[in-house]
């Protein structure tokens, strides 16, 4: 048995276990629920607005921008180790198969993503253009192929020493796989695709021959492979503790005068303690930030009372039930527990922050309804999402931090 496709078996095992470990807590829990009803309204609402489109509508151009994208994110899981840059090494010459199988499930594990924004957006295209459901299969053929060779170019391009070479690589192909699919899409005459596609394998053939004889940067490798598993972890660690995480701190001295006003009386110590910590770390003050931004976009362009209400309430819960673990970030310290605070003070100081950033969120919603419906219907927003801040934090939190800390 070849050693190199046994260890890329091993690999691949121990991978799937991992993520089956994390994903029994998050596919099994309240949030779920929550999302199942999120995306039922929103295909409900969706299929709604499909009906309201003209021919005027830039469907081709949406369609190109957003598949572009996704087709452009093309990482090769590698599932490299740090340990691989010494061990692996001496047998680079032998790992071509290891990295076959790598940019083949690559392709399994990502095409998904595509299939499911191909099969969103056939209601949009037939309303606008005209066609039929039969171009899926077509189409479906046609971004498979473009997504293998994204891959393609993307390991070839790793090869190559100049961290700019990455960036312009996802330009170009960003506007290549945009260019293509816009022809394909608005129905253009069948010369202009090929001359992209054209373009394409040149462009492929190029990074092929430039990296033929460079080595593998497995500093670069192993380093992004650590940046895409930090970034499931951290999503992981939104559900249940992951030992191994480790947060990214910021300064963000802007917001010292916030933490000024903290008392340091005995009761407010962890007060002090996780308004820093939610301050500091990015995966909690970012966490907040994107979804109070993607909430108010939502309400701000959506006139319609009933979807502002519904968005208002989603991204509520959400904030606040992905803030939750920060209850356990400091278990690991020593000196945590040296505080001569009681522990239920803990969980009184954690609901409390929380309280407060809903009650901004419900606030800055309020205000986003502003901009495309009345005062009346912004002080309905307002009201109602204070009052599920309010029962958020007093009846569903409280239960679910003792089984958080448990």
């Amino acid at each position: 048995m070849n050693p190199i496709n046994e260890l890329w078996k091993e690999r691949l095992t121990a991978y799937y276990a991992e993520l089956r470990k994390y994903l029994r807590y998050m596919l099994n829990d309240h949030l779920l629920l929550v999302l199942v009803f999120a995306l039922g309204a929103g295909l409900y609402y969706y299929s709604g607005w499909v009906k309201t489109l003209d021919e005027s509508f830039p469907a081709s151009l949406l369609m190109a921008v957003i598949l572009g994208l996704l087709l452009s994110w093309s990482s090769v899981y590698t599932l490299l180790m740090r340990a691989d840059t010494v061990f692996l090494l001496p047998l680079e010459e032998q790992m071509a198969p290891y990295f076959r199988k790598a940019i083949t499930t690559s392709f399994f594990s990502q095409i998904y993503l595509l299939i499911a924004a191909l099969a969103l957006f056939i209601p949009l295209h037939r309303q606008v253009e005209g066609g039929g459901t039969q171009s899926f299969f077509l189409w479906l053929a046609v971004v498979a192929a473009m997504k293998i060779w994204n891959l393609t170019v993307r390991w070839h391009v790793l090869k190559m020493q100049e961290k700019e070479s990455r960036q312009i690589d996802w330009l170009v192909r960003f506007a290549l796989n945009g260019l293509l699919l816009y022809f394909l899409f608005s129905n253009t005459s069948i010369v202009f695709v090929l001359i992209v596609a054209v373009i394409m394998m040149a462009y492929l053939l190029y990074f092929r021959k430039a990296s033929g004889k460079a080595t593998l940067k497995w500093e670069t490798l192993v380093e992004l492979e650590e940046e895409r598993m930090a970034a499931f972890y951290r999503v992981a660690n939104l559900f249940t503790d992951v030992p191994h995480l480790r947060g990214e701190v910021k300064r963000r001295r802007w917001m010292d005068p916030l933490l000024g006003k903290a008392s340091f009386e005995p009761p407010h110590t962890y007060d002090y303690l996780f308004m820093r910590t939610f301050v500091r770390m990015n995966e909690y003050f970012g966490l907040y930030v994107r979804l109070t931004i993607i909430a108010i976009l939502i309400i701000a362009f959506s006139g319609q009372l009933m979807i502002q209400l519904f968005v208002a309430l989603l991204f509520i819960y959400l904030t606040g039930f992905q803030l939750l673990p920060i209850i356990r970030r400091h278990e690991t310290k020593m000196w945590v527990s040296l505080y001569p605070v009681a522990q239920e003070q803990k969980s009184r100081s954690l609901l409390s922050l929380i309280t407060r950033l809903l009650a901004i969120q419900s606030i800055l919603f309020g205000l986003a309804v502003l901009i495309s419906n009345t005062a009346m219907y912004a002080l309905i927003v307002l009201a109602v999402g204070l009052a599920f801040s309010f029962v958020f934090t007093k009846l569903y939190a409280p239960g679910r931090l003792k089984k958080i800390t448990e």
